[in-house]
């Protein structure tokens, strides 16, 4: 009797936090209406509603699993979400919506967008981190664990991570010699194309290893952090300089990569608080913006270092990608231009997870780049749930794809603790929580492409390993020795 008055205690005080969250910004809305131009205020209130939003969301997500939130990919991804929201803004009030030609590199400037326009885009950022919010919640309701994964310090697991090293540095010394000269960033997508059909496969088998493991590996080192951890933070920053440098500046496998060893550091050694996490991340963008500046000036510091600081442009970035697709899509959807498409473009990610057919015509990136870029060698933009809603069903299609975003990754974060003394159930965890960003930059379900055939065959290559070593029962078994 006396736990339930308390819990109905805590719902009301949750509930009248909520209510002063929602007032203040009603109130922080009327200051700035007075304050900002009526142009400005079309992108401020959905600013405002978007940060409103996820402060609730994070409270309440709080309040339930009564837990540090960073463990959490709910947090995390409606985080990442809030970034390809705000930072856009941000950036379009400090051009005043003046936008050079070369804003973006595409047609997004030449389009001139109206404030009211971009607005209206934003209120759909809203809709989607929302919706992700909620279902997210209803799904999510057991508390997390209060303590690390214990360390499994009988394990000896030395001859495993010897072996998956030696895979990975032969992986990637035969993907460097198989690969043409590139100079440029966007030659680095079409760096095989002159190869084979079997030298693509092997390639792209090569590619798979190399990939998975990295999750696989620090999975196994997280698992003795002590024994292993000057080895962990050697092999993260050499992967993260080493894939940036062989990309000629792209950033997603460099940032997956850090935020996994993040993820298995909370849940192996010591949970990151709140703040600490929010830090990171921020310190994340901004590592990532910049090397973002030094690879639009051809990889010239001076240029760079003059253009931001003495010329002040301000020039588009990762993360406006993700809107100007979808705000292009949805002019052209309110227009009734949009061109024709075949129903198969809707199950993508299905057929995608079908080996040896044809993973391009029913793209929809290759699509977008067939119709409104038909001379680019790979498609120049990335696309993501907001412009995939545009293609189908407008806002409404949009509201139902973001719950049931926000519903999956709760099921798969429930399903997790229920599993978390296993090895591979964290590993499978980390790798969804890390590779999140590609649902924004992406589509609903594109998570299933590289869960299956990159993250999969390593961990079955691993378990086989290990059964050859005859020591999967110790990363079964619960140690009782407490991490360090």
């Amino acid at each position: 009797m006396i736990s339930l008055k308390s819990r109905n205690n805590s719902a009301e005080a949750a509930i009248i936090i909520v209510s002063i969250i929602a007032v203040i910004t009603v109130l922080i809305g009327l200051v700035a209406a007075s304050m900002f131009t009526t142009d400005q205020m079309y992108i401020i209130r959905p600013l405002l509603a978007a940060g409103a939003v996820f402060i609730i969301f994070s409270y309440v997500l709080r309040f339930r699993v009564r837990a540090n939130l960073f463990g959490e990919i709910g947090f995390i991804y409606l985080a990442l979400s809030l970034a390809y929201t705000i930072l856009p803004a941000i950036k379009f009030l400090m051009l005043d919506f003046d936008f050079p030609l070369d804003f973006d590199g595409l047609n997004f400037a030449i389009s001139s967008p109206q404030p009211s326009e971009l607005g209206t885009h934003f209120w759909r950022h809203v809709l989607f981190i929302s919706g992700v919010a909620v279902g997210y919640l209803v799904v999510r309701r057991e508390p997390s664990p209060l303590r690390p994964l214990k360390e499994y310090s009988s394990c000896r697991n030395g001859r495993i991570i010897a072996i998956l090293i030696a895979i990975m540095g032969c992986c990637i010394f035969a993907v460097t010699l198989l690969s043409t000269s590139v100079t440029t960033y966007i030659e680095h997508y079409s760096r095989f194309d002159n190869l084979s059909w079997p030298l693509r496969r092997f390639v792209y088998l090569c590619m798979i290893f190399k990939s998975g493991g990295y999750f696989v590996l620090l999975a196994l080192m997280f698992s003795q952090y002590r024994r292993y951890r000057m080895l962990i933070f050697i092999f993260v920053l050499i992967v993260c300089a080493y894939e940036v440098v062989y990309s000629l500046g792209s950033r997603i496998v460099a940032f997956t990569n850090l935020l996994a060893f993040f993820g298995f550091y909370h849940f192996r050694v010591t949970p990151i608080s709140l703040k600490k996490g929010i830090v990171l991340l921020i310190a994340l963008a901004f590592l990532f913006s910049g090397i973002e500046i030094f690879r639009s000036t051809n990889y010239n510091m001076e240029t760079a270092q003059y253009e931001v600081i003495k010329e002040n442009k301000i020039k588009a970035s990762e993360f406006e990608a993700v809107y100007f697709t979808g705000f292009h899509l949805y002019v052209e959807r309110a227009q009734d231009t949009l061109p024709s498409r075949h129903w198969e473009m809707f199950f993508w990610e299905f057929i995608s997870l079908i080996p040896f057919i044809d993973h391009i015509t029913y793209h929809p990136q290759y699509w977008y780049a067939r119709n409104y870029f038909p001379k680019a060698d790979v498609p120049p933009t990335t696309m993501g749930v907001i412009a995939d809603s545009a293609i189908w069903g407008g806002e409404f299609d949009l509201l139902v794809r973001s719950l049931i975003n926000g519903a999956i990754f709760a099921l798969l974060t429930r399903w997790f603790f229920r599993r978390q003394e296993k090895w591979w159930a964290l590993t499978i965890y980390i790798y969804c929580y890390a590779m999140c960003i590609l649902t924004i930059k992406y589509s609903l379900f594109y998570l299933l492409i590289p869960l299956m055939q990159v993250l999969t065959p390593t961990l079955l290559l691993t378990g086989f390993l290990l059964r050859l070593q005859k020591t999967p029962d110790c990363l079964k078994s619960s140690s009782t020795e407490p991490a360090a």
